[in-house]
């Protein structure tokens, strides 16, 4: 994909971020610095997404230098946007909220650092602020056949203060993790919270666990404050700050069939940003977790959409942009074939495949022609590269190429090819 924020092996053009987490609310409160424009935002976001793509426990195993610096530069380039104002007096900012990265600062709690990075896990944020009782809940999900814990907290912002509340002061006790007293990044950004309950509930078990910490007795080591440092006009990213220096990046937890559903139209409306951000968020949010090693993979493959990379063929690109252009796949065989119908003619291009990670199938190009009934011309093409898939489902994927083009494809095992 084009782009000077996903650049691969190099340096980006941005100049990085700050590395400490510490001092970036001053640091953002501070600075006055000309906003980026709605398109570099566009970009920043896409960028965010496309780093954690292949993040493993929410970045506890860490990430490669690139993708590193490339995720530090597209934060900073959102937060200095600063995304929609306001965003706790927004009823869009409800709902559940997945947890895609966490940076893990040493001041950040043992619990924290203990749950948020198991890989198996799943971990979400719950915001609650319409309500009757503001809240916001973490809830770590160890999976369908076992159950999850969720601590609970109240929640104060600026527009609904929480009665008799007072916000976190001081530093606290290591045990816990040190805190910070920065101010709000700007205003309406900020939610205090004090938790009150936790407690884990086991699928097996007709009652739950009491979580073993007592919360009531804590003092100031209960409470908290994340600021919400950037959120999308559609409520669907954020990026927030903790007390405790943690930066955290989170994708709202839409189901699958809703993102499907606007990726869908805004292809039909050929709006290219919303089909970049729809495909981000599907792409975090994919169901097959071996995609490349899938039964799900082989089959008719119909092209849909399509974003060419600069250096992409000039045989990709003229196929891509025929309305009847398929791939046809037979993974246990380990063939690849890519048809446009011409309707007379077809063009094929024959290549072996091969799964060389979870993720990844090398593919071999072995020739390629112009067929028009028994007739066929050769073409004379031949190229190597390689398929990661984002996306995959049984009806649709979404794979990037070798050099960066990006694909959405529907299946049609009906096609008459």
């Amino acid at each position: 994909m084009a782009s000077n924020l996903q650049l691969r092996g190099s340096r980006p053009t941005f100049a990085a971020s700050r590395r400490n987490a510490v001092v970036v609310n001053a640091r953002l409160a501070t600075r006055r610095i000309a906003p980026p424009s709605a398109a570099k935002v566009k970009e920043a976001e896409q960028a965010v997404l496309s780093a954690l793509a292949s993040v493993k426990g929410r970045g506890a195993s860490g990430m490669d230098v690139v993708n590193q610096e490339l995720l530090n530069v597209a934060v900073e380039v959102l937060e200095r946007n600063g995304g929609v104002p306001g965003p706790t007096t927004l009823p869009q900012l409800d709902g559940r909220w997945k947890l895609l990265y966490t940076s893990r600062p040493g001041s950040a709690s043992p619990i924290q650092r203990t749950f948020v990075g198991v890989e198996a896990f799943k971990v979400f944020q719950e915001v609650e602020l319409t309500g009757d009782l503001p809240r916001v809940n973490n809830v770590v999900d160890f999976g369908w056949w076992l159950g999850y814990l969720k601590v609970e907290a109240e929640a104060s912002i600026e527009t609904r203060p929480l009665p008799g509340f007072t916000p976190r002061r001081g530093a606290g006790l290591p045990l816990f993790g040190k805190s910070f007293a920065y101010p709000p990044v700007r205003a309406n950004s900020r939610i205090d919270f004090q938790f009150d309950k936790a407690a884990f509930y086991i699928k097996l078990l007709p009652w739950t666990i009491p979580y073993p910490v007592p919360f009531r007795i804590l003092g100031d080591e209960r409470k908290g404050w994340i600021d919400i440092t950037y959120m999308d006009e559609d409520a669907t990213l954020r990026i927030a700050r903790g007390n405790k220096g943690t930066l955290f990046i989170l994708a709202k937890d839409l189901p699958v069939a809703d993102l499907k559903g606007q990726l869908l139209a805004a292809i039909e409306a050929q709006d290219e940003p919303k089909i970049l951000s729809a495909v981000a968020l599907m792409e975090a949010s994919n169901p097959t977790q071996r995609p490349a090693k899938s039964r799900l993979v082989s089959g008719t493959w119909r092209l849909l959409w399509s974003q060419q990379a600069e250096d992409a063929s000039p045989l990709q690109k003229w196929g891509s942009s025929q309305s009847k252009n398929y791939q046809v796949i037979d993974a246990k065989a380990g063939t690849l074939e890519n048809v446009v119908d011409l309707g007379v003619t077809k063009v094929r291009a024959q290549a072996t495949c091969k799964a060389v990670s979870d993720t990844r199938t090398d593919v071999a190009i072995n020739g390629a022609g112009l067929y028009t009934g028994p007739l066929k011309v050769p073409l004379g093409v031949q190229g190597t590269g390689y398929v990661d898939w984002l996306y995959l489902d049984e009806g649709l994927r979404i794979t990037r190429g070798s050099k960066g083009s990006l694909f959405v494809h529907v299946k049609d095992d009906q096609a008459k090819l």
